[in-house]
């Protein structure tokens, strides 16, 4: 099978270089997606139940400690994602879907301006620190290059 390890790659760089907060967390969670697509046939953008789903296909045998990681690093990103405001498609804000990340390119971020609900720095750092610790763990237990 084809993987996408130039476009992980890309992301992964973009992730780990850019200065700004919710880049980080996009970038970072494109390069997993695109990861976690190959490993359990993801078809939306529902990455913490794409990390549930790998938890089973691959935290096995030896390695059944790590699905207890694995769906807590996904309770934990969907908690985060939701902290993210964002502009919905009827221009109102809300939380950010768990099950759809790309909505935080829309982040109301406090700093804008913008009116209640919106996304404090706070909330964004929370994000990208989630997004990089995930990464690390996938990395670093099930060898995966994020």
């Amino acid at each position: 099978m084809t993987d996408h390890k130039t476009n992980i790659q890309a992301f992964r760089q973009a992730a780990l270089t850019s200065g700004d907060s919710i880049v980080k967390a996009y970038c970072g969670l494109v390069a997993i997606e695109l990861v976690l697509k190959q490993a359990t046939g993801l078809k939306d953008h529902n990455v913490p139940s794409a990390l549930k789903k790998f938890a089973i296909k691959h935290a096995i045998d030896h390695m059944s400690g790590c699905k207890i990681r694995l769906n807590a690093l996904a309770t934990q990103l969907s908690n985060r994602i939701d902290a993210i405001s964002v502009n919905g498609v009827d221009g109102n804000g809300r939380a950010a879907p768990t099950d759809s990340y790309p909505y935080i390119r829309y982040t109301r971020h406090l700093t804008d301006g913008w009116p209640s609900p919106s996304t404090s720095l706070e909330q964004a750092t929370e994000l990208a620190e989630k997004v990089a610790e995930i990464r690390a763990y996938l990395a670093s237990k099930f060898d995966k290059a994020l």
